[in-house]
């Protein structure tokens, strides 16, 4: 729907699975940016948009003057294959290795309540990020599941980093740098040459930096009100 396209999950509401970008250096009516959030409110969805700040400069304010509001200014960061370094994590027993099926629920689960939301029901299934062309990488320390990173599908020799998590007892530990090169590694040998991801703050910012990542753009978030 001109002029955003919107990503919306059909089975899971976690806020940051469903949102739009706009189509280009666009400047949305008011009347646009209310058809978009019927569209997410139809879908029970909160009405959210992502995206790089320097290819649509003029989308942010007409957001402000239709009442959304900015929730992440983050840098945009990228990594090419010689770019990329191995963090080290100070973590007995770890094994890092991309999921297979037996791990969807564990990944899913540790996604989840790592980004605010509840583990999943006896009855729901899993979502496999797989069958979208992407993949995931698990860590387990022990055999236990302690830290997540996935890709998304190799769009124009570009994938995305998404979903890094650690579970919190786990965390400060180097985990996410350890799984977002593995990721990264598993993007370049199914043919990306840039992988890019956005930090959700400073910290992890000097993490994704530890595995080889750079600024290289803004990526901005912003959403309705809670």
């Amino acid at each position: 729907m001109p002029p955003f396209t919107a990503y919306l999950d059909p089975s899971d509401s976690l806020r940051y699975l469903n949102y739009a970008i706009p189509d280009g250096d666009v400047v949305p009516t008011a009347t646009a940016i209310d058809a978009l959030r019927e569209v997410f409110r139809l879908h029970d969805r909160l009405p959210r948009l992502e995206w790089v700040e320097e290819a649509a400069p003029r989308v942010a304010p007409a957001l402000a003057a239709a009442g959304m509001e900015e929730e992440l200014r983050t840098p945009l960061m990228a990594c090419a294959p010689d770019g990329l370094r191995e963090p080290a994590a100070s973590v007995d027993s770890l094994t890092v290795a991309p999921v297979d099926d037996e791990d969807l629920r564990d990944l899913a689960d540790l996604q989840r309540v790592a980004f605010g939301g509840e583990p999943l029901g006896e009855d729901e299934r899993p979502r496999d990020i797989r069958i979208r062309g992407g993949g995931a990488v698990l860590a387990r320390a022990a055999g236990q599941a302690v830290s997540v990173a996935a890709w998304t599908e190799v769009v124009d020799s570009a994938s995305e980093i998404v979903g890094v998590a650690t579970a919190e007892a786990w965390r400060g530990r180097g985990l996410a740098g350890v799984t977002t090169a593995a990721a990264a590694r598993e993007a370049f040998a199914g043919g990306a040459s840039v992988c890019i991801l956005s930090p959700g703050d400073a910290g992890a910012e000097r993490v994704y930096a530890r595995a080889g990542f750079r600024a290289a753009a803004t990526m901005l978030h912003w959403s309705d009100p809670d």
